[in-house]
């Protein structure tokens, strides 16, 4: 909201019912330098303003209609900005105070002296000049802000994809897992009717859930042969490292706890808090059924890819012991080929 410049200098609002009242105001305004424009009660001083906002308004307390408390109250609620200072008779000290509370920055007693009002005037345009200055400072910040945040979040993501591009060089059977695990969580999530936001949560969660295998050695991550009950303890705490390592950056509870649940088991038989059912958060049990297909349909280096069909009936098999059953049904629909039932859980 902006304020009129006159030829001579700011333009102020004056409201008061009495011609003779309103014509002293007036003057004593253009004597100091202001430009006016004028209304007889609250209602027109409304109208006004709606045409023509001042950064300063002078109102006479007691007028015919809604009156000058009613006038405060509205400018405060409208235009929040303008300075209010309230004229009112000696007998009115009590409505002047609820002026006051309502929002005005100065009242004055009638009859009004010229030297208070030119000091009102002064210390409340001033006031309004402070409060517009802060305004325009914050918006600067938050604009700088806003563009910091987008540099760090390009750069967060970037190095995001540098960590699972060097994490899966790791391990050389699962190039490309997490892409992969994330498209295909993408692609049950749109189907299960996800807000865009918790497609951009499950998007992130998806893209991340394996962080946490950079704490284990590469020589357990290659192993061609059946992990000792040490080397198994070591996978099974990657999704909890993988919700340690992100929490500082991260402060998306969902996004972390899908991380950390995406190995939960509908019966309570996961890791690593052994949840149970609803328990287990949706978008985890989302990523473990794309995690647990693309593991499947891929070569790992203790066993050969998984045909398609014999990985899709593998997951209708763990519906309702491993899976959500409802989302296998549509994980499955998305799919035109379901073979016989393979007896082989992930």
């Amino acid at each position: 909201m902006g304020f009129s410049d006159g030829s001579t200098g700011t333009t102020i609002t004056v409201v008061d019912d009495e011609p003779l009242a309103l014509d002293v105001l007036v003057r004593f305004a253009h004597y100091s330098g202001y430009e006016c424009q004028s209304a007889a009660t609250a209602e027109q001083a409304v109208e006004l303003l709606t045409r023509r906002p001042t950064p300063v308004v002078v109102t006479d307390l007691r007028m015919p209609g809604r009156g000058g408390v009613w006038l405060v109250g509205e400018i405060k609620r409208r235009w929040p900005d303008i300075g209010t200072i309230v004229v009112t008779a000696g007998d009115d000290a009590d409505a002047a105070v609820h002026c006051l509370n309502a929002g005005a920055q100065r009242y004055l007693l009638k009859p009004v002296n010229l030297d208070d009002f030119v000091h009102a005037l002064a210390s409340t345009l001033q006031i309004y000049e402070l409060q517009r200055e802060r305004e325009r400072y914050r918006a600067q910040l938050e604009q700088k802000v806003h563009q910091q945040t987008r540099q760090i979040r390009h750069t967060f993501l970037s190095t995001i994809k540098t960590l699972v591009r060097t994490l899966e060089q790791r391990d050389n059977y699962t190039v490309g897992h997490s892409e992969r695990v994330r498209n295909l969580s993408l692609k049950l999530g749109r189907a299960l009717g996800l807000e865009r936001q918790q497609q951009k949560q499950l998007s992130l969660a998806a893209k991340l859930h394996d962080i946490g295998k950079f704490s284990i050695p590469e020589a357990i991550l290659n192993k061609p042969g059946r992990l000792s009950a040490s080397e198994y303890e070591l996978v099974r705490g990657h999704p909890e490292i993988g919700e340690h390592i992100l929490a500082p950056i991260i402060r998306n509870r969902a996004v972390l706890a899908a991380i950390r649940g995406h190995h939960e088991r509908l019966d309570g038989g996961g890791y690593p808090d052994g949840l149970r059912g609803d328990q287990i958060p949706l978008l985890a049990r989302i990523i473990s059924i794309a995690d647990c297909y693309d593991a499947l349909t891929t070569s790992r280096a203790y066993r050969p890819a998984r045909l398609e069909a014999e990985a899709l009936d593998a997951l209708r098999l763990g519906a309702g012991s491993q899976f959500d059953p409802v989302l296998i049904e549509a994980f499955l629909s998305l799919n035109v080929a379901v073979q016989a039932a393979h007896r082989e859980f992930c």
